[in-house]
């Protein structure tokens, strides 16, 4: 698995370093006379794709949080309705099925 990040980490550097040689123009940047600047455009590509990865890991990361929540509530329940389930049949007369799968 690691030789598979090793190839795409690879695969993206060289796809950036290429880019970067063949677009090193230079941008103005404005903005309402309170900023300027002549940037290259590979700084601004790579930039925003460093935005947007951040951006995906965070909502990736939120929804994990909330996923692991969630998973966490419902253990407890599955836990509280086996131990109502085993109360209920300390207290039942009849004795209780065998486990599944024993013979």
């Amino acid at each position: 698995m690691r030789f598979i990040y090793l190839i795409v980490i690879l695969a993206f550097a060289f796809f950036f370093v290429t880019f970067a040689f063949e677009n090193p123009y230079s941008v103005s940047l404005k903005y309402y006379g309170y900023l300027y600047a002549e940037v290259p455009l590979y700084i601004i590509v790579f930039g925003f794709f460093i935005c947007g990865f951040v951006f995906a890991a965070l909502l990736g990361a939120i929804d994990k949080l909330r996923m692991t929540l969630r998973m966490n509530k419902l253990y407890k329940k599955i836990d509280d309705l086996e131990q109502k389930n085993l109360s209920l049949l300390r207290g039942s007369s009849t004795p209780p099925p065998p486990p599944a799968g024993v013979i």
